[in-house]
């Protein structure tokens, strides 16, 4: 637990150092935060080993999202210019992966009755390799574009909160459309994830 704590207030320090400018600061903040998180996921599930890995990983991966925010702001003439841009952002991937979704019931019910076809063909000798390679290539090919698109939104989830949690907005109308994006991303996440984990799970893929 000692080494735990010496491990939080490193990333702690990584947090809050002198930064030269406020591109340093997003970043340092963003492998803070990061370090943070990752060493104590580590630690729990790896000891001292596994907290070090985690604090080295979870430092990169919140230094990226630090320094790609800090980037995006740099295009725009202010920060609304700014927030609109990423709330009008996470809105259209939110639509996506909505239209995403709201497909996929229709197709994972097919699969479904497809896969069962299948295995009564090959109880009665009748299934073709050909056929089960076709179904197959079906499958995998919307299990790519699902996990491609939950990709995206586990970015943009972490491009949110780290907004939310690391810039001072002063609108409040301009916060709550942030929120009720954040929200709704995560609603999309567990559609797809769930979605993933069917796809992965159709009879056809273990004939």
């Amino acid at each position: 637990m000692r080494k735990l704590t010496v491990l939080l207030l490193i990333a702690a320090m990584a947090m809050t150092g002198a930064c030269a400018t406020k591109s340093q600061e997003t970043v340092a903040t963003g492998a803070g935060v990061g370090a943070v998180i990752g060493g104590v996921l580590g630690y729990l599930v790896g000891g001292r080993t596994g907290a070090a890995i985690g604090a080295a990983l979870g430092a990169g991966a919140g230094a990226a999202i630090g320094n790609e925010v800090d980037s995006e702001q740099k295009k725009y003439a202010s920060q609304e210019q700014w927030l609109n841009s990423e709330i009008a952002q996470s809105h259209n991937l939110n639509q996506r992966a909505l239209a995403h979704n709201q497909q996929m019931v229709k197709k994972l019910a097919e699969m479904r009755f497809q896969g069962k076809r299948l295995q009564a063909m090959a109880r009665q000798n009748k299934l073709q390799a050909s056929q089960l390679e076709q179904e197959k290539a079906k499958v995998t090919a919307e299990l790519t574009e699902t996990n491609a698109l939950l990709a995206q939104v586990n970015k943009e989830i972490e491009k949110a909160q780290y907004i939310l949690a690391k810039t001072k907005i002063t609108s409040s109308g301009q916060k709550e459309q942030l929120v009720a994006s954040l929200n709704n991303l995560q609603a999309r996440k567990q559609e797809l994830e769930s979605q993933a984990q069917v796809l992965a799970s159709l009879p056809v893929n273990t004939m």
